[in-house]
């Protein structure tokens, strides 16, 4: 059962203890792991895009360093995601109603309490929507700026 919820820079972490053997767990909710992913791919998307684009070959050096940090970015996105799946405790899929602390609490607590409760396929999608929101915003701006000004 959901114990208590700490609030961090980018997610929130949802504290659990087992009311038969008294076993406690941090899982990170779903959709913090699906933003995660989402960002992860874009980053290592945008580096490869840098990396092999150009009409050279990349070295060795820098296909190594692609690869491990590849490999380290899926031991970070699949190390929280395998909690879920390795703890009775979250088997039952209802969704956790517990309260933030207060001195944990910052600004973007509601979004981000919000996206949680919409599940992991919610967070692989709202940084695309977040992105195509910015750069919709700057091109009607950019528009706007050219047709009138």
């Amino acid at each position: 059962m959901p114990v208590s919820r700490k609030m961090q820079i980018y997610n929130s972490i949802v504290h659990y203890k087992c009311g038969n053997c008294d076993a406690e767990v941090d899982i990170t909710p779903a959709a913090s792991i699906g933003v995660a992913t989402t960002v992860g791919i874009l980053a290592l998307g945008f580096w490869g895009w840098v990396l092999f684009r150009g009409s050279g070959s990349p070295g060795f050096i820098a296909l190594s360093l692609y690869g491990v940090v590849g490999l380290i970015y899926f031991w970070f996105t699949l190390t929280p995601l395998m909690k879920h799946f390795r703890n009775p405790l979250l088997k039952h899929g209802e969704p956790v109603q517990t309260p933030v602390d207060p001195a944990n609490a910052h600004i973007a607590r509601r979004p981000i309490l919000w996206i949680e409760s919409l599940g992991y396929f919610a967070g692989l999608i709202a940084p695309l929507i977040f992105i195509i929101c910015v750069l919709g915003g700057a091109a009607l701006i950019g528009y706007i700026n050219f047709t009138y000004f």
